[in-house]
């Protein structure tokens, strides 16, 4: 009984010793604070010397996330933390006249704090931060102010290289009312802190630049972003599928004249591409400066080449339905023997094999022979070459000449973005 009465005796003394040492810390620290905001004037910024002395604050800004960044508003938007140190010596104090404390906290409104403006913002104009935020301050008189903060600004899009475009979006921040005869403000760092960044899903971020500004007339922090875009995305669904079609549209060459189908499917792929434009067109934004994205005048292309290509489809069908009573006017028919003789000098060359065991016998040229050779050749020339010949010569030379041109051009685009 009597240990049990020494326990409860000893827990007693315990509890009200943790409770008076809590007492004591929560008295002085109200205490301190009290004699810290005696006669202290949040307007006047600290200093001793104004004429000789500047007060430095030294900030930096850690990148949490990117937000969103529309190219079409220009409107670029990133959360993230940002931090402000500068000594003021009228909240310095004796730690030994308030039991030991080094460091205490007062709200923002109570002190005096560097008035952040947001130089680019997008929103309406309004100072960082708020007046019921805490701030840490040391026995030294260091203040420390750590604030959360969504910055949303103006940046423009640049969409040259779209969807390869890499982008760049400068945050000025600027000590609204005070130039650099009062304050310097100090970049702590020439990156932003990215430990604890979130990977945005559209925007890869690729670096990061943070420094103070120099001008007499604008002293501020500087800080810059650049990222790019994740392309894969708008490849799958937007860039590979507008290369098939123009490829695609080639083979309208291919189908038999019989078929009635040619210009239905010259039609298809042409609608299907001008839908594709529309599509790229409304989700970039419309404007010519710097300069439009490249990937709409490689749709511009695909559209001019399928339209030539309906036209030459279009005169390949007359020619293949016109009566064989109307003579092929004889330019035509050379240039369409031409071709046809093309195709069948290259048929002929690769149906002989190297390991072919045919006798060859070797003849010698007589006068004879030079005669015969000539009246074949005559005989060629003058041989009638009907109008489906004509649009078979046709057919195959517009799907040599619009295949090349197709692969150039696509060709020649991936490269640009690819050095991009």
């Amino acid at each position: 009984m009597e240990h049990l009465r020494a326990a409860c005796a000893l827990a007693l003394m315990l509890t009200f010793g943790c409770i008076r040492v809590m007492c004591t810390n929560s008295t002085y620290k109200t205490m301190l604070n009290v004699d810290l905001l005696n006669g202290y004037d949040p307007v006047v910024h600290p200093g001793k010397q104004y004429q000789s002395q500047v007060l430095n604050i030294n900030v930096s800004f850690a990148l949490r996330k990117i937000q969103i960044f529309n190219e079409l508003t220009s409107e670029f938007s990133i959360t993230g933390a940002l931090s402000v140190y500068w000594d003021d010596e009228r909240l310095s104090w004796d730690p030994t006249r308030y039991s030991n404390l080094i460091i205490t906290h007062l709200k923002q409104k109570s002190i005096w704090t560097p008035p952040l403006l947001l130089s680019n913002g997008y929103d309406d104009i309004d100072l960082i931060g708020k007046g019921d935020m805490h701030i840490m301050i040391t026995s030294s008189g260091m203040v420390s102010w750590l604030l959360p903060v969504k910055l949303t600004i103006t940046c423009d899009a640049d969409v040259r290289y779209y969807p390869f475009d890499k982008q760049s979006c400068l945050v000025i921040l600027l000590p609204w009312g005070y130039n650099a005869d009062l304050v310097q403000i100090n970049a702590m760092a020439s990156t932003l802190n990215t430990a604890q960044y979130e990977e945005n899903p559209i925007w890869s971020l690729v670096s990061t630049f943070q420094a103070s500004s120099v001008a007499p007339a604008a002293v501020g922090l500087l800080f810059s972003i650049t990222f790019k875009r994740k392309p894969e995305f708008f490849v799958m669904n937007f860039l590979l599928p507008t290369m098939l079609m123009c490829f695609m549209n080639m083979f309208v060459f291919l189908l038999p004249a019989e078929s009635g189908e040619r210009v239905g499917f010259c039609i298809t792929v042409l609608l299907s591409i001008a839908v594709f434009l529309s599509i790229v067109s409304s989700a970039l934004p419309q404007t010519s400066s710097p300069q439009m994205a490249m990937f709409c005048y490689l749709l511009v292309v695909h559209v001019i080449l399928s339209l030539l290509i309906m036209i030459c489809t279009i005169v390949g069908l007359r020619f293949y339905f016109r009566s064989e009573e109307v003579e092929v006017p004889r330019r035509i028919a050379r240039l369409a023997q031409f071709v046809n003789n093309i195709r069948k000098t290259n048929q002929n060359r690769t149906s002989v094999s190297p390991g072919s065991q045919s006798n060859i016998t070797v003849k010698a040229k007589t006068d004879s022979d030079d005669v015969q050779l000539n009246e074949e050749k005559r005989d060629v020339t003058d041989t009638d070459v009907s109008w489906k010949e004509v649009s078979a010569a046709l057919d195959k030379t517009c799907f040599v000449v619009f295949m090349a041109t197709a692969m150039t051009c696509n060709i020649s685009f991936i490269i640009v973005l690819m050095r991009s």
